[in-house]
């Protein structure tokens, strides 16, 4: 949830306090179960996913769709805690490709990386300003990941992908994070957690592609050069990879397991 729709109350502690408990009898009852990698650096993104968050279950997937584009470029939108930063970063040291991070709040504090950039700005603002920051720092303006994970409100996702879609590789891969968001959201262990209800995400996806989507349940598609993944579990998780634009659009086969 942004920092800016968020009030505690003495209703919400108790829902908090609720939740840890399901959890906590959720881990005597359903003990989760850690394999661990022969990768350090995917090994440490795996460690950070055992710490139950409104991203954790997408740690690791986001590590291997990261790895998957091969990129020179990452470009991160939305930063908070520093959960997908982290995540990012050990995939952009594997290829020694620039990491940019883009957020309204200063959050210069989330990673120590020499060539991580942090760009603290309105990420419509910065997008008009991209090539031309490119250019000064030697860089090409071609962006092979972006991750967006900022407001959640329809108008500004819709913003986002048209001001920032035109920067992509010709390979490139988009992940967008809270394209399933509900008052309480379930992971993958079956714990659950506190969010809220909202379909900008979801619905500025529909708007790009002028096409409804069932974030519910998990479902891959094929449609207009781009292969759609989405993960509905955890506040859901949907990759965007570019195809070959020979590929017929509008094939679509979808999951009918319901997320649990």
């Amino acid at each position: 949830m942004p920092s800016s729709e968020y009030h505690p109350s003495c209703a919400y502690r108790i829902a908090c306090w609720c939740i840890n408990g399901l959890n906590t009898l959720t881990d005597v009852f359903r003990a989760r179960r850690w394999i661990p990698s022969a990768s350090p650096d995917l090994q440490e993104v795996l460690d950070r996913a055992r710490t139950r968050t409104d991203i954790s279950d997408h740690l690791p997937t986001l590590f291997a769709e990261a790895l998957l584009a091969r990129p020179r470029l990452i470009v991160e939108l939305g930063v908070r805690g520093g959960e997908s930063t982290f995540v990012l970063e050990r995939v952009a040291r594997l290829f020694n490709a620039q990491l940019v991070s883009v957020d309204l709040e200063d959050n210069l504090r989330v990673s120590l990386w020499s060539q991580w950039v942090f760009v603290k700005s309105d990420d419509i603002t910065f997008a008009r300003e991209f090539p031309q920051w490119c250019a000064g720092r030697q860089i090409q303006p071609k962006i092979d990941f972006l991750f967006i994970d900022t407001s959640h409100r329809f108008e500004h996702t819709v913003q986002e992908i048209t001001s920032w879609f035109p920067w992509l590789g010709e390979q490139a891969k988009v992940a967008f994070h809270d394209t399933n968001q509900h008052r309480i959201y379930r992971r993958r262990d079956g714990s659950i957690g506190l969010g809220w209800r909202n379909r900008g995400v979801i619905a500025a996806l529909e708007h790009h592609f002028n096409r409804k989507f069932d974030e519910t349940v998990d479902f891959v598609e094929l449609l207009d050069g781009w292969l759609i993944t989405h993960h509905a579990v955890c506040n859901g998780f949907t990759v965007l990879t570019r195809v070959p634009t020979h590929l017929e659009s509008g094939s679509a086969c979808r999951c009918s397991r319901e997320a649990t």
